[in-house]
C-alpha cells in the first residue's frame, strides 16, 4: 500500500487556500483500477474504516488496483477540481493504457464522478450510492452520455435522492435498498461494505 498527498492552490476572491488531498493506492494485478470518493470532507478510510474495508476485499479478492482518496471541501466551490487532481494523478503514476477503470461514489462523490465520467473513455462502470441533491441535478444528466448499464445507482428509501429514483432509470440501473439513510447506517451498513463488489465486480 502506498500512501501520498496530491497539493493544489485554489485561487479564492480575497486569498489562496492549499488544498490537500490524501491519496491511497493498493497495487494489483488485474486490468481493473477501481478509484473510491468519499462525500464532502470525506476521509480516506471513512467511518469505521470503510472504505479501506473495501478496498482491501476488492484487491484481495479481484487483484485490482485500488485507489482511495480523501474529498476535501473547496472554498470556491468547485467540486470537481479533487476529482480531476486525481485522475491526472492516476493517469501519471498508475496508467490507465490497456485498463479499464470502475469507480465509487458517496454523496458528492457521487455526484462529482456521475456528472463527469463522459468525458473520460477509460471510466468504465460507475456506482453512485445516494447522490448528492443540494446541487444541480442535471448535471446528472451527463450519464445519458455514456452506457446506461454502466451506471449503477444505489439509493436508500430514507435518502433525499430516493426521490430522483424515476428520473435516475432513465440514464442508469437503480436500485433501492429499504431502510437506509444517507451514510447506510445501522442494519444497511453491511450492504454499503458489499456493494462494490455486487454492483461492479
Amino acid at each position: 500500500m502506498k500512501n501520498s498527498t496530491i497539493k493544489y492552490i485554489q485561487e479564492g476572491t480575497y486569498f489562496d487556500d492549499e488544498i490537500v488531498i490524501d491519496i491511497s493506492v493498493i497495487p494489483g494485478n488485474s486490468d481493473i483500477v477501481f478509484l473510491i470518493i468519499p462525500g464532502v470532507d470525506g476521509s480516506l478510510d471513512g467511518y469505521q474504516d470503510k472504505y479501506k474495508t473495501i478496498a482491501e476485499n476488492i484487491n484481495e479478492k479481484y487483484q485490482a488496483t485500488v485507489v482511495r482518496m480523501s474529498n476535501p471541501s473547496n472554498p470556491m466551490g468547485y467540486h470537481y477540481r479533487n476529482l480531476f487532481e486525481v485522475l491526472d494523478y492516476i493517469e501519471k503514476n498508475i496508467g490507465i493504457q490497456n485498463k479499464k477503470m470502475y469507480v465509487m461514489g458517496h454523496s458528492l462523490g457521487a455526484y462529482m464522478i456521475g456528472a463527469t465520467a463522459h468525458l473520460y473513455d477509460y471510466i468504465d462502470k460507475i456506482l453512485l450510492i445516494n447522490p448528492a441533491t443540494g446541487l444541480d441535478q442535471n448535471e446528472l444528466a451527463n450519464l445519458s452520455e455514456r452506457d446506461k448499464n454502466q451506471n449503477i445507482i444505489l439509493v436508500g428509501d430514507h435518502d433525499p435522492s430516493y426521490k430522483n429514483y424515476d428520473e435516475y432509470s432513465k440514464y442508469a440501473k437503480v436500485y433501492a435498498v429499504n431502510g437506509a439513510d444517507h451514510h447506510f447506517s445501522g442494519d444497511s451498513f453491511t450492504t454499503f461494505l458489499n456493494s462494490a463488489e455486487k454492483y461492479l465486480f
